[in-house]
């Protein structure tokens, strides 16, 4: 079996990088540099990809978008990694997606446009407190008051939500309801009054959030799909995070750079190269990698056709976050001290230390990889559910991050 790219997706690639270079010229490189988080410089190169026609390659071209297939999309983002292009995946490929196959006309009229023009965010608003990898037991609450809910709560690991101009909320709108039943989904301004952040450090270097709705009123459009049917969008919305926090762009860039490093730098006895361990590790890191791009290559291959399920998209992630994990850890023994080092001078200026801290966390992000382990189990193996007591061991470890 071929699993080359066809000649008019490699056509495709090519274009894909003309056009991200000329967008993302050394200068906006390296302003956004190893930044995870919002900003000046990330707003406005994600408006420079907005006005350069370079967000929702995939989505339905009715809506302003490319057209373009799951695949496609997968290339396009293999091409803007390389050129760190700050795209915002929880907007682009989660919410617009979710919002194009559920929302109101004018919800799609009112967002969809601004998140193809990169001037609108979303940061996601599910975990809380004792409802992390048991989401549905979110205790947040929408009050109906006449055409209008009134929002009382509070948030965790809401990434983002500093530089969020919209929270996706899931809150609890019927207590008397099954938890999974009971849950309505709201679209909520940040500046709304009685919304506040607070940040909430992590490892990586980068912010999390704790957020606070005290009496936040938000009108009956706020709403989307319908009240108390929330669970549907969450778990929607979820399916494609975990797919898309599997991409392998961050890994090919990592593993080529080490090794020209390894390629170009002296030892007493000859280059780094040499020294068998050396290309033990970088074979070892290649295979990896290349087994890995498969996996996307699948994955995405399915999500064209509409067939990706919940087991599939929890492979993806798991294994691509782990697997970063593994790859950063490798690569840091091949360049050792140097590559902690950071600043402009520092070999690949201190890009594997991060990616690695980055990695861990991101373990968590879409849910807690000990909860993917159950979906992958029960949807992808079709294996009986975990017994409750069980499922709470691993929910002790982490959260969705989200």
């Amino acid at each position: 079996m071929d699993f080359d790219y066809t000649p008019e997706q490699e056509k495709l690639r090519k274009d894909y990088r003309t056009r991200l270079e000329a967008v993302m010229t050394p200068e906006r490189r390296a302003a956004v540099g190893n930044l995870a988080e919002g900003g000046a410089a990330i707003a406005e190169c994600r408006r420079a990809l907005g006005e350069a026609g370079l967000l929702g390659v995939a989505w339905p071209v009715e809506y302003g978008g490319g057209g373009l297939s799951a695949l496609e999309q997968y290339i396009f983002a293999e091409e803007a990694r390389r050129v760190n292009a700050p795209l915002p995946m929880i907007t682009l490929n989660t919410v617009g997606p979710t919002l194009i196959q559920y929302g109101t006309e004018e919800q799609k009229t009112r967002f969809l446009p601004a998140i193809l023009k990169g001037i609108v965010d979303f940061a996601i608003g599910y975990s809380e407190p004792g409802a992390g990898s048991d989401l549905a037991s979110l205790r947040t609450t929408a009050v109906r008051d006449g055409d209008e809910f009134v929002i009382n709560g509070s948030k965790m690991f809401t990434s983002g939500a500093e530089f969020a101009d919209y929270i996706w909320l899931a809150a609890r709108t019927d207590p008397n309801a099954k938890k999974h039943k009971g849950i309505t989904l709201f679209i909520v301004p940040t500046d709304a009054p009685g919304f506040s952040w607070k940040p909430l450090h992590t490892m990586p270097g980068v912010s999390t959030y704790y957020t606070f709705y005290d009496d936040v009123r938000v009108p009956e459009s706020a709403v989307v799909l319908g009240e108390n049917q929330g669970w549907t969008l969450v778990t929607n919305q979820l399916n494609l995070e975990r797919a898309a926090l599997g991409n392998l762009g961050a890994l090919e860039p990592l593993f080529n750079k080490t090794l020209k490093w390894a390629s170009t730098t002296p030892l007493d006895d000859g280059m780094v190269i040499d020294q068998p361990w050396v290309q033990q590790a970088l074979a070892r890191v290649e295979a990896q990698v290349a087994a890995y791009r498969l996996l996307n290559l699948r994955v995405n291959t399915t999500m064209s056709s509409g067939a990706l399920g919940m087991g599939e998209a929890s492979a993806a992630k798991v294994f691509g976050t782990e697997l970063t994990q593994q790859v950063a850890r490798e690569l840091l023994d091949v360049v050792g001290q140097a590559g902690v080092r950071k600043g402009s001078a520092a070999p690949l200026k201190g890009e594997l230390e991060s990616a690695y801290r980055l990695a861990v966390i991101n373990t968590f992000g879409g849910g807690a990889n000990e909860l993917q382990r159950d979906i992958i189990a029960m949807a992808g193996l079709g294996m009986p559910r975990a017994p409750r007591d069980m499922r709470a061991s691993a929910s002790e470890k982490g959260s969705s991050n989200r």
